[in-house]
């Protein structure tokens, strides 16, 4: 089976779950207790925690683990909404990740400002400036790094800058980002979020990078005394070791687009009419989605699916939701449209035959659907 859904999880590399289940097998005391076992834990656990903030460039007293991504961008909003008086408004993109447009609304209901993306998919920086110069009561910005859609690269370096300008704070989701480019720059921010599940890590622990001292989770005092909770240091030795992996593989991952567009040359060639969302412009190497000429997206998965590919209709936690996805809207496509969106992401072990394999499955698969469509009494199972 070869997977092209690597946007949404990816698979754990060896060298991780060796680490995960030697730290579950012999580390499991509580790092917070006093005798020796607990205090090796301990620091082992300091040492994980360089060794992920030396990845990501910035220092370690930053470095808070969390659950996951989603946990750490709500903990940002909350703690905003907790942090600036009632006045206080924040500005978000229209593509963002549910777990920052979610807690945008929830914790500044009525006074979170949306800025809209060009048809490109990239974020229109000439209506944030504006928005900044006409608000002055925006206290906080939060635009992904990368779309977990389109892959489209977002201008984060520029908001930053903006941002430091004005005295607001910039919350990066830099999710999609970190694991497949160097993390060099986002030390700037004023916070920032990843998750190992997205670089050959495990689920379940995320990273929150941030500037902000006070405590998101009270109870204890875990994590520099921000997150309480007892340290979960299985996951967290593996998202150190996915780190030290990941760090070997960034040099040569950049070189991959050209797999990637080889594909996407070829499904335009085979498919008259298909449309590339975000070709114009600088997205993920790993990253294609695109609008196809007919047939709903999900009849393609399945045939697809029935071929050995794995592949998504978009990001997996709009996957189940009665509306649009939100970035194809934002977009400007119709509802009927982003029914005909499909997301191709691959990673470190997916290769250039495996792209263009998976360019001839598409074919298979709309030969099948037209001969379906075509009345003809063969069904396929």
């Amino acid at each position: 089976m070869a997977y092209f859904d690597n946007n949404a999880t990816t698979r754990p590399n060896p060298e991780v779950q060796e680490a995960f289940e030697g730290a579950l097998r012999e580390s499991w005391s509580n790092p917070s207790s006093p005798y020796h076992s607990g205090a090796e834990v301990r620091v082992r656990l300091d040492r994980a925690r360089e060794n992920v903030a030396r990845t990501l460039q910035v220092g370690e007293e930053q470095v808070a683990f969390t659950s996951g991504a989603t946990e750490a961008n709500n903990a940002v909003l909350a703690h905003a909404a907790n942090f600036f008086d009632s006045s206080a408004r924040v500005v978000v993109s229209s593509i963002e990740h549910p777990s920052v447009l979610e807690p945008a609304d929830h914790w500044f209901s009525g006074r979170a400002l949306t800025v809209p993306v060009e048809p490109t998919g990239v974020v229109d920086t000439n209506r944030l400036r504006a928005l900044l110069e006409e608000v002055p009561e925006v206290r906080l910005v939060s635009l992904m790094a990368a779309n977990n859609e389109t892959g489209v690269l977002q201008p984060w370096g520029e908001t930053t800058s903006l941002c430091r300008e004005r005295g607001i704070h910039f919350h990066c989701d830099a999710t999609q980002w970190v694991g497949k480019f160097p993390s060099s720059g986002f030390s700037a921010c004023s916070s920032f979020s990843a998750s190992a599940h997205k670089f050959g890590g495990p689920k379940g622990v995320g990273i929150l990078v941030s500037e902000l001292a006070n405590p998101f989770i009270l109870g204890g005092n875990q994590e520099n005394g921000r997150r309480s909770g007892t340290e979960n240091y299985p996951v967290i030795e593996a998202t150190s070791v996915a780190c030290e992996v990941i760090r070997s593989h960034l040099p040569e991952f950049s070189d991959r687009s050209s797999w990637r567009d080889s594909f996407e040359e070829r499904m335009l060639f085979d498919f008259p009419g298909l449309q590339i969302l975000g070709k114009e412009v600088p997205r993920l190497w790993n990253t294609s989605m695109f609008l196809l000429p007919d047939y709903e997206n999900l009849r393609y998965v399945g045939k697809l699916d029935k071929l050995g590919f794995e592949v998504s209709t978009g990001s997996a936690c709009s996957i189940g939701k009665d509306e649009s996805p939100s970035v194809s809207l934002a977009m400007g496509f119709s509802t009927e449209q982003s029914q005909r969106l499909i997301r191709m992401s691959s990673y470190a072990e997916e290769t250039e035959d495996d792209w263009m394999s998976l360019a001839t499955a598409f074919c298979d698969a709309r030969d099948e659907l037209d001969e379906e469509s075509s009345g003809s009494p063969v069904i396929s199972l």
